[in-house]
């Protein structure tokens, strides 16, 4: 009959315990200078050896030879590993956990050793007792005979109550390392003539999630489901699970926001009848590894992948920033906690796809502000052009500049026969050419050099366009206004684009623009922006007050003085 692998290479001494070698380090000290604990607590998750040490350490107090380890040979190791010892008393309190199986250890304990130097009781599972049974064990855990000694092991230290653990030396047991395990598996592996190539081991490895057992146990898998030469692709077949470079793919389009092809992907994934709880599980596994590649700067040791997909993963790691890939996993988490108790998981998870690659679908401050990622990539690209606020039932703005000024910006944008009403409702034709820009001071403008940059204001795009500053031109293209006042040029932009204020502001960006419209318009001058909103706050001089059409004159006097105008009553 066929011995499961686990069983087959479970860890005969100290040495064969593997990824612990803190905890063994000090069980083989408190040997050699007989120092043992009357009561010791194995945690950790499952796999990781926690039994397997505890019957070593059974024997290796009990054995006869002199050393700090078992010698597997003398009578009392012999017949303590085919359980015929009556002094080494194993329990799994999973099914012995009453108050009556617990009193039967406190009325046994009394008794000396029938033939080994310690009686030691074993407790497997031991957060699975009752609160009566924890009770009735303190006093004995607590102050035991001297020839008795106490392993208890759990994976949920957390259950044990605080007055168990107080009287316990506890011992963590981690997770084993990947490299640790694939180093086991291959030594297996060559005992076993088995033929696997390392990526399989390493997928093996991965699968095992840190557990000795569980590894073993797939290992044992695959050589049952290959006669000949075991593969990765063998492995994933197996084990349901994506392809490392199907896994890679789904990322990348999830990140470019590719909704059609993220669908396809989970498609071909579902069509192949491979669980779905796995997929978003090695998904989320992908981006948390771009995540650690993120925070590390490397692809070396922080990611479960061969160094073809590790490679793979550090290239679209820099496409994507860390708050994007936090939402990523934010979801990713729901969407297993949804898949658990979903009806249709394909269709949850087709809802969290949609999420993931359209930010439009998710509301959260993160994906609001991927989405604005991702438009001001397409205007640094070219690949769009703000022309304005379209699909808005704004008016469109009219600059307070000279009718001059006026004719020449219609006449820039095409518009050559366009009639306007001045302060007093009298038309007047806006397309009268400007002349020439005029001598005047450098550092003082007036209403003919206002309109002079206002005419040549398609120069200052060009330029941008040429020194690639798409969003600053997607910016100043549709400015509301022109203003001067106190040697310092305004540029008033519709409210709507108040949020690029912060950035026109920066001392770099507003230096560059200083310095363009000094080489364009030959005029060394301050430039500041502002919206709108806050145009309407300032003193700015007007020739004459502004009215609109068939308003009172009074009325529009008023308006202009704004808050210069104080009424008394």
């Amino acid at each position: 009959m066929h011995k499961a692998l686990y069983r087959e290479y479970r860890p005969m001494v100290f040495d064969d315990v593997i990824g612990q070698d803190h905890i063994i380090k000090t069980l083989i000290n408190q040997i050699n200078t007989n120092n043992l604990s009357h009561a010791y607590l194995f945690c950790g998750t499952r796999g990781t050896g926690k039994t397997s040490t505890a019957k070593i350490l059974a024997r290796a107090v009990n054995c006869t030879h002199d050393g700090d380890k078992p010698c597997n040979v003398c009578q009392s190791c012999v017949s303590i590993m085919d359980a015929s010892n009556l002094d080494v008393i194993e329990i799994d309190a999973a099914s012995n956990n009453s108050v009556d199986d617990i009193r039967e250890i406190r009325d046994t304990v009394k008794y000396t050793p029938n033939k080994s130097k310690y009686k030691v009781y074993i407790i497997d599972e031991v957060h699975m007792l009752s609160s009566g049974a924890f009770n009735a064990l303190l006093k004995t855990l607590e102050e035991p005979p001297s020839y008795v000694i106490f392993i208890l092991a759990t994976t949920e230290p957390n259950k044990i109550p605080a007055t168990i653990l107080s009287r316990c030396q506890r011992f963590d047991f981690k997770r084993i390392g990947l490299d640790t395990l694939v180093d086991k598996m291959k030594f297996i592996c060559q005992k076993e003539n088995v033929d696997i190539s390392d990526d399989a081991l390493r997928l093996v490895a991965k699968n095992g999630q840190g557990s000795v057992r569980d590894s073993l146990s797939i290992l044992d898998k695959c050589l049952s489901f290959s006669n000949g030469p075991i593969s990765m692709e063998g492995v994933l077949d197996l084990l349901g699970a994506a392809d490392p470079g199907q896994l890679i793919s789904l990322a990348e389009s999830i990140i470019e926001s590719d909704v059609a092809r993220s669908m396809k992907l989970v498609d071909d994934y579902f069509m192949w009848g491979k669980d779905i709880r796995l997929l978003v599980e090695d998904l989320t596994s992908v981006f948390r590894s771009m995540m650690m590649m993120k925070i590390f700067n490397e692809a070396d040791s922080v990611v479960e992948f061969n160094e073809e997909y590790r490679n793979k993963l550090l290239e679209k790691s820099k496409s994507i920033d860390t708050e994007e890939i936090i939402r990523v996993l934010n979801l990713l988490s729901e969407a297993i906690d949804k898949l658990k108790q979903s009806t249709n998981q394909r269709m949850t998870l087709e809802i969290y796809i949609m999420k993931l690659a359209s930010p439009a679908t998710d509301d959260s401050y993160r994906a609001i502000k991927k989405r604005l990622e991702v438009i001001e990539r397409m205007v640094e690209d070219g690949r769009i052009t703000v022309v304005g606020q379209a699909g808005t039932s704004i008016e469109d703005p009219e600059p307070i500049l000279s009718d001059k000024s006026r004719g020449h910006m219609d006449q820039r944008v095409g518009r050559h026969d366009r009639i306007n009403k001045d302060s007093y409702g009298q038309e007047t034709d806006l397309s009268s050419p400007i002349k020439d820009r005029p001598d005047q001071n450098l550092e003082d403008i007036d209403e003919e050099g206002l309109a002079y940059i206002e005419e040549n204001w398609n120069k200052l795009l060009e330029r941008l366009v040429k020194d690639r500053k798409m969003p600053l031109k997607a910016f100043l293209e549709d400015k509301h206004a022109l203003r001067y006042k106190n040697h310092i040029l305004y540029v008033v932009l519709s409210d709507g684009f108040s949020f690029a204020i912060e950035r026109l502001k920066q001392e770099e960006t507003s230096k560059y623009i200083k310095n363009v419209i000094s080489e364009i318009y030959k005029m060394d001058i301050d430039v500041r922006f502002i919206v709108k909103d806050d145009m309407d706050k300032m003193e700015f001089s007007d020739p004459e007050p502004k009215q609109e059409l068939g308003q009172d004159p009074a009325i529009g006097i008023l308006s202009s003085l704004g808050d210069k105008l104080k009424i008394e009553k």
